[in-house]
């Protein structure tokens, strides 16, 4: 997203960096990583993680019985004082941004 697009005005925003495939030929695992980013420095403050974990499906061939992990989504909260993290298992948790 180009600096200009930036949904939210303010001093934090939420990136969202997926990472590559990995696994075999039976199995498959994806990281997704939430980095919170200091418009200001342009740094990363916190860092959040997910994981997706799949197994070829002996029924049709394809990736079947994938499980989550961790963190699903994370977002600024009103205010910008805080991130809202919501998690695959369904918590919620209101984290202070510094």
């Amino acid at each position: 997203m180009a600096q200009n697009d930036r949904p939210e005005a303010g001093r934090y925003e939420v990136r969202v960096e997926k990472g590559a495939p990995r696994g075999d030929l039976y199995e498959l695992e994806q990281r997704t990583r939430f980095h919170v980013i200091d418009r200001r420095s342009d740094q990363v403050v916190l860092t959040f993680e997910g994981l997706m974990e799949a197994s070829l499906s002996t029924d049709g061939g394809g990736w079947g019985d994938a499980s989550y992990s961790g963190v699903e989504e994370v977002l600024v909260a009103p205010g910008g004082t805080s991130v809202l993290v919501r998690h695959h298992d369904g918590r919620e948790e209101e984290v202070p941004l510094p």
